[in-house]
């Protein structure tokens, strides 16, 4: 099954010059139409691509490329060729992406700005996403003593950051009994030295 290619719809000018046709001799049918092509995915418009102008009587239907066209044709052409606009739904694509990179923008931002809250003010069951020994685990907040936080340590570590997911969803409750403790200095020392990807805050 083909899910994506390249498709063609034809746009006519608002305003253009018609000729008269030398084939059926047939006054003002010439006019010009524009066959824009556009990438597709699910026959989705995706992406535009190439817009290519014709001329075609509208009486015996003959066709002309550009390259048959007369000087003058190809000038009225180009002209007609501004006022032949696009639907917005070719950029579809170009929008989608455009939002998804705004978004991700967002989240950076967003949770650039919660990691730093939390690490200022953390509270119990906090969760931080610690890098150690060239792996990836968690570390949750189970007292608070002061400037004293107490850590219960995950049980599982992934070797790639984005595995963190899978603990948090699937292996949420899964920590030792045995804790760590640090201070709020060292904390932010581990957070400055890249130890600390994230804090999630429930």
């Amino acid at each position: 099954m083909i899910i994506f290619g390249t498709r063609s719809r034809e746009i006519r000018p608002k305003q253009a010059t018609s000729y008269d046709c030398d084939n059926c001799n047939s006054k003002g049918t010439v006019n010009f139409i524009f066959l824009a092509k556009y990438l597709h995915i699910f026959w989705i418009p995706v992406l535009p691509l190439s817009k290519k102008g014709i001329s075609q009587c509208s009486h015996c239907k003959q066709v002309r490329y550009q390259n048959e066209m007369t000087p003058k044709m190809k000038q009225d052409c180009a002209t007609a060729s501004a006022t032949a606009k696009r639907p917005i739904t070719h950029y579809f694509g170009l929008f989608l992406i455009g939002f998804l990179f705004c978004l991700i923008v967002f989240n950076i931002f967003k949770n650039s700005a919660n990691k730093a809250e939390y690490l200022a003010s953390p509270k119990i069951n906090d969760v931080y996403e610690v890098k150690e020994n060239d792996l990836y685990t968690l570390y949750k907040i189970s007292e608070i003593k002061g400037d004293t936080l107490v850590f219960k340590m995950h049980n599982k570590a992934v070797e790639r950051s984005s595995g963190l997911f899978d603990l948090k969803k699937n292996f949420k409750n899964d920590y030792s009994n045995d804790v760590i403790k640090m201070d709020k200095n060292w904390l932010k020392t581990m957070s400055d030295k890249g130890y600390i990807m994230g804090v999630n805050r429930e």
